[in-house]
């Protein structure tokens, strides 16, 4: 199973387009999970859930903005209503003489940038959200000028981080990362019980070595790593919205070692589970 291709539906005379995309939920890696030659900015409004681009894996919520460049495997998955604001175009939307002139070398060095997909924060996200809402209802030359000052402050931006290692944009291969979602979807359905790597290895055709070193070479994490990010993420989704004990949450993200669990939580969030409620349960429910 390979991440679904998507045609982008340009109309007419324009160079790029914009879209507001609203679900009423969308949990399963395998409705998400997509490529397309476009590059793609994503501003979140109302929603929350995972994030997955490329080889990594991150909660997302409202605010979220990121970037993904040409062809980069990127779906979001959540349980909630869900509206984004997207932007889309081409890497030479505006032809190559003009997109290669020295006056948008800026511009053409955040394309190169986003093929490891790009996650913005702080006072450009604050920039660009009514920047990017503003775009949407312009029209011709105006519009056109929206756009380019809203890549421009994102080129310039200083709050912003790769998402994906360079190793990965370097050996990205479409056909591998569909065996990927395979694993990813697998994990997503029993992460709270005990995987058998016989049994996802039995999906891919291949022995369970080989499996090791294929998600290894293709996630540049092991197989562990992974693991304990889906429960993880869980465990912390579980902490902010539920009264549960954290040996509770423990046992119910899959973990059956309840100082393993606090070491893993550690290592992945910087913070222990008693730490991290603290900070983000609501005063309300304290």
């Amino acid at each position: 199973m390979k991440p679904e291709f998507e045609i982008i539906k340009e109309p007419i005379e324009r160079s790029f387009i914009f879209r507001t995309i609203i679900r009423k939920s969308r949990p399963l890696l395998s409705q998400a999970w997509h490529f397309h030659p476009e590059i793609e900015l994503c501003y979140t409004t109302h929603s929350n859930g995972r994030r997955f681009v490329g080889n990594q894996i991150s909660d997302y919520r409202e605010g979220d903005l990121v970037m993904f460049g040409a062809n980069l495997p990127h779906g979001f998955t959540t349980e909630v209503y869900s509206c984004q604001y997207v932007m889309q175009m081409t890497h030479d939307f505006l032809g190559l003489p003009f997109i290669n002139s020295p006056e948008l070398r800026e511009i053409n060095h955040l394309f190169h940038r986003a093929k490891r997909g790009l996650v913005f924060k702080n006072e450009t996200r604050k920039k660009i959200a009514p920047m990017l809402l503003e775009a949407q209802h312009k029209s011709g030359i105006t519009q056109l000028i929206c756009v380019l000052e809203l890549l421009q402050t994102l080129a310039i931006a200083k709050d912003v981080e790769e998402i994906c290692s360079e190793e990965y944009a370097l050996d990205f291969n479409v056909s591998q990362m569909g065996r990927v979602k395979i694993v990813y979807n697998h994990i997503m359905d029993h992460f709270k019980e005990e995987i058998r790597v016989k049994e996802i290895a039995d999906k891919l055709n291949i022995s369970e070595a080989t499996f090791y070193k294929f998600i290894k070479t293709h996630t540049k994490k092991t197989y562990t790593q992974i693991i304990n990010e889906f429960r993880i993420n869980y465990a912390s989704k579980l902490l902010m919205t539920t009264d549960k004990t954290i040996s509770q949450i423990c046992y119910e993200s899959g973990y059956n070692n309840l100082s393993y669990f606090n070491r893993k939580f550690k290592e992945l969030l910087h913070q222990t589970p008693h730490q991290f409620r603290s900070n983000y349960i609501a005063p309300s429910n304290k």
